[in-house]
């Protein structure tokens, strides 16, 4: 990401995140990320010890600013395969089969929201 999104991340940090939160490390952490890369809100829980109310909060935030979306993952929770996303919450289907081991599962307990870059500049 460049600078002026990087910005954007960083004023949102210092509104959304507690006073303990290693702002360079956060800020490092996103550098790295470019538009249609996907971000999970566990891989921010495990690096960065956030609770996932905040990550959540912080990520909504980014979401508003026009920095991310939000998408729901379907994966399969019996083997752990992905079975795509989709964009909206009205969108979930009311259950999907998993190309892997065939299981019929209902949706809305085996998906879980993640955000897209949309905007790196």
């Amino acid at each position: 990401m460049l600078s002026n999104t990087l910005s954007v991340i960083e004023t949102t940090i210092r509104h959304k995140l507690n006073n303990d939160t290693n702002i360079a490390a956060l800020i490092d952490f996103f550098r790295r990320y470019k538009v249609n890369m996907w971000i999970y809100p566990g891989v921010l829980k495990r690096k960065f010890s956030l609770s996932l109310p905040e990550i959540y909060d912080f990520l909504s935030a980014l979401e508003e600013q026009g920095v991310l979306q939000s998408y729901y993952e379907l994966y399969c929770s019996n083997c752990q395969k992905s079975m795509g996303t989709v964009r909206l919450f009205n969108e979930l289907p009311d259950s999907f089969a998993c190309e892997l081991c065939h299981s019929e599962l209902p949706a809305l307990e085996n998906s879980f929201l993640i955000y897209k870059v949309v905007r790196d500049d």
